[in-house]
């Protein structure tokens, strides 16, 4: 009888030797470090998030840094509580650089090292038990995206006056000005104003050199466009993609920039053909009239459409504004931590190390088990 069921067992403890390994590896530590704004466009706020994060004792703490590209600068984003199921979550209380320096603009590495209790080093340690790396050539077309391109406008204020903008900033800037006065003009009484307004908004969307510019009106937009922003956003997004196509991150976020971009351009173009057609009219209530549809088919430019009443706003597809061009191009600049070669000696088990000779195991016992099964086959 023992005989008989021996085999049967065997099969069933391979069988468990090789599942096991599979749901000990879905408890690897998986997270992310993401790039996103105090105020929109600053690009100066990270939050973490980490799963099945190793317990540490009293005397060791997670610190989080963000590191300069040649390594000289060490920002520390704070100490990473682990919670009591494993996760690190900082999305509630985001690291904010006080400053307004955006985080894209010379950081390239996010690090989170191990350090002692109480720490009297301002600086990281050498162990870190967690680490990524945003490729150079990925990084540099980030930073055109959500710090600065050569040959746009300069910020007019902030920690990074007088730097050229962003590619993603300008287009959100230059799309809430144009938003701005679009509602001037709806608001306001008399046709010459109205007239005038919607002018702004065309000189703001098209740029100085727009076939439409009104010339005599004066310019409070930056000059350079949203048309010419939203197409730059497009161009860059794709130029990182194109340095690394085999960039899961990237590859991911990409169509989001690209395809939210797109679609200020095509609300904002819509907006602008509204604005030329309240010019030509000598009433004031049709002129109004007209400005009001720039007013709503910019509001969708700045902040998005939710075109499925799912009551939430997609990035890209066909819903995403410029709003969601930041918000994905901050994507595109995520951190994914891997594990590094401090990870903290807890005395448990290492999981990593189980999941392989548990798989070993199972393998031999696969055949082992097959082989017994076939000899009983042959003997019954």
């Amino acid at each position: 009888m023992f005989l008989s069921k021996f085999p049967k067992v065997v099969f069933l403890l391979s069988l468990l030797a090789l599942v096991l390994p599979l749901s000990v590896a879905s408890g690897q530590v998986a997270g992310s470090a993401v790039i996103r704004d105090s105020s929109p466009g600053l690009s100066d706020q990270i939050s973490v998030t980490m799963a099945d994060v190793p317990p540490l004792g009293d005397a060791e703490a997670y610190e989080g840094w963000l590191v300069s590209d040649d390594g000289s600068e060490k920002l520390s984003v704070g100490i990473l509580a682990v919670d009591a199921n494993g996760v690190i979550d900082t999305s509630g209380d985001p690291y904010v650089n006080a400053d307004g320096v955006n985080l894209t603009s010379i950081y390239d590495k996010f690090v989170i090292t191990l350090e002692p209790v109480p720490d009297t080093d301002p600086g990281p340690s050498d162990r870190a038990a967690f680490s990524d790396q945003i490729p150079a050539a990925g990084m540099a077309h980030i930073r055109h995206l959500l710090y600065s391109w050569s040959g746009n406008p300069a910020y007019s204020s902030g920690a990074h006056e007088g730097t050229a903008k962003g590619i993603v900033p300008g287009l959100w800037e230059q799309t809430n000005t144009a938003l701005t006065y679009a509602n001037l003009s709806a608001s306001s009484a008399t046709l010459a104003a109205v007239h005038l307004h919607a002018a702004h908004v065309i000189n703001i969307v098209e740029g100085s050199d727009g076939a439409n510019f009104v010339a005599d009106a004066g310019n409070p937009g930056d000059g350079f466009g949203v048309l010419n922003y939203a197409a730059d956003a497009r161009k860059h997004a794709g130029f990182i993609v194109a340095a690394l196509p085999s960039d899961a991150t990237f590859v991911q976020f990409e169509p989001q920039v690209s395809e939210s971009s797109d679609n200020v351009a095509d609300w904002a173009g819509q907006a602008r053909d509204f604005a030329i057609l309240s010019r030509n009219q000598t009433n004031v209530t049709v002129a109004t009239a007209f400005i009001k549809n720039s007013k709503s088919l910019l509001t969708r430019a700045l902040k998005g459409n939710d075109a499925d009443r799912d009551g939430s706003i997609a990035l890209g597809g066909s819903e995403g504004g410029a709003t969601q061009t930041q918000w994905a191009a901050q994507n595109m600049a995520t951190y994914n931590p891997r594990e590094g070669a401090a990870l903290p000696d807890t005395g448990d088990v290492s999981w990593t190390l189980f999941a392989i000779i548990a798989l070993a195991a199972g393998a031999v016992l696969v055949t082992a088990g097959g082989l017994v099964l076939r000899r009983g086959r042959a003997t019954a």
